[in-house]
C-alpha cells in the first residue's frame, strides 16, 4: 500500500458521525491552470476512522476553507449510487494530520476585526 501527501483546503465543513467514530471531509488543492488558463482544482475525498482525531482535532479545528495537510492510504470503496448502479469511489485513510490554518483562528481573528471596529 502507498502512503499519499495530499495538501488542500476543505471544500466544506467535515461530515462527523455522532460517536466520532468517522469523519469525511474534501480537500481542493489548485495544481497550475488547464488550455483554457482556469484553475485546475483537484479534489480528494479523506475519511478518519480515529476516534480521538476525530473529536479533538478534526470537529474542532476544522471548517470550511481551512488548510491542511493529510498523510494516508488510497483505498477503493464500493456504493450503491442514487439510480441502483454498483460505483466504486477512491477515498484517503487518514494516518496523519496537519492543520496549516486552523477554524478557531479564524473565529479569533473575526473577533478581533469587530472589536476593533
Amino acid at each position: 500500500m502507498q502512503t499519499m501527501v495530499f495538501t488542500g483546503r476543505l471544500a466544506a465543513a467535515p461530515q462527523i458521525s455522532e460517536d466520532f467514530g468517522k469523519a469525511v471531509f474534501r480537500l481542493l488543492e489548485q495544481r497550475g491552470t488547464d488550455n483554457a488558463g482556469k484553475p485546475r482544482l483537484v479534489g480528494v475525498n479523506c475519511v478518519s476512522w480515529s476516534k480521538g482525531l476525530n473529536e479533538k482535532v478534526i470537529a474542532r479545528g476544522l471548517a470550511q476553507g481551512c488548510e491542511a495537510v493529510v498523510v494516508g492510504a488510497f483505498i477503493d470503496t464500493a456504493y450503491a449510487a442514487k439510480d441502483g448502479q454498483e460505483r466504486t469511489a477512491k477515498e484517503l485513510v487518514v494516518n496523519r494530520l496537519t492543520v496549516l490554518d486552523w477554524a478557531e483562528d479564524r473565529h479569533s481573528d473575526a473577533a478581533d476585526d469587530r472589536a476593533a471596529a
